[in-house]
């Protein structure tokens, strides 16, 4: 049986992101990436995809033992069953909905956190 593809976003979701800072700035993973990755691993087709340098975030993922879990890296939208990604609004079929979750949107790491 073939496994469905999930595509799972590099900066902000895979790799902590607080902006760009350059090509070979790539951040920190996630504490728990790779086991998500993992775990994802073990009924989907796992495709990373990224605006950056395929080949650099290949490395990356090289390096942390984690290409095991991953089928291809792309620079391109793959087709796939579902995204994770931290830029995302999901469409729920309401263009008004959109647009509300639109207006003042933050991915997760811009949003303001309370000290502590």
């Amino acid at each position: 049986m073939i496994q469905p593809t999930v595509a799972v976003d590099f900066d902000g979701v895979i790799a902590d992101y607080r902006g760009w800072k350059g090509v070979f700035e790539l951040g920190e993973p996630y504490p728990g990436a790779g086991e998500f990755l993992r775990i994802l691993a073990e009924d989907y087709r796992v495709v990373v995809f990224t605006t950056r340098s395929v080949a650099h975030v290949m490395d990356w993922l090289f390096q942390r033992g984690w290409t095991k879990y991953v089928v291809d890296v792309t620079n391109q939208k793959p087709v796939a069953f579902a995204y994770i990604d931290d830029r995302a609004i999901c469409f729920n079929g309401c263009y008004a909905d959109a647009l509300q979750a639109l207006h003042g949107f933050e991915a997760h790491w811009e949003k303001q956190h309370e000290p502590g």
